[in-house]
């Protein structure tokens, strides 16, 4: 008769990588601002985005997964560019 294994170590594999499968969603991640938050946050167009991005040192967005996955901005680059404007205004 053929032993069967022990499955508890089966168990747990399954379970780290139904882990794993699980997408991670950048747009919870309080570091990052998605191009919705970003246009609110300014009451802008993405045309004034990508303008400024050209011509006044705006941050570039960061895609996780290529060229055609969403947008997204570290916070902390938004608020620098920020206070960059407000000091240089001031």
């Amino acid at each position: 008769m053929r032993q069967m294994p022990d499955t508890d170590y089966l168990w747990g594999m399954s379970t780290s990588i139904s882990t794993i499968k699980k997408r991670i969603r950048v747009s919870d991640d309080a570091r990052y601002l998605t191009a919705g938050q970003v246009r609110e946050r300014f009451g802008v167009s993405d045309m004034w985005i990508y303008r400024h991005i050209k011509q006044h040192g705006f941050p570039k967005p960061v895609r996780f997964g290529g060229s055609m996955s969403a947008r997204h901005w570290l916070r902390s680059d938004i608020e620098e560019w920020e206070h960059e404007r407000v000091s240089r205004n001031a």
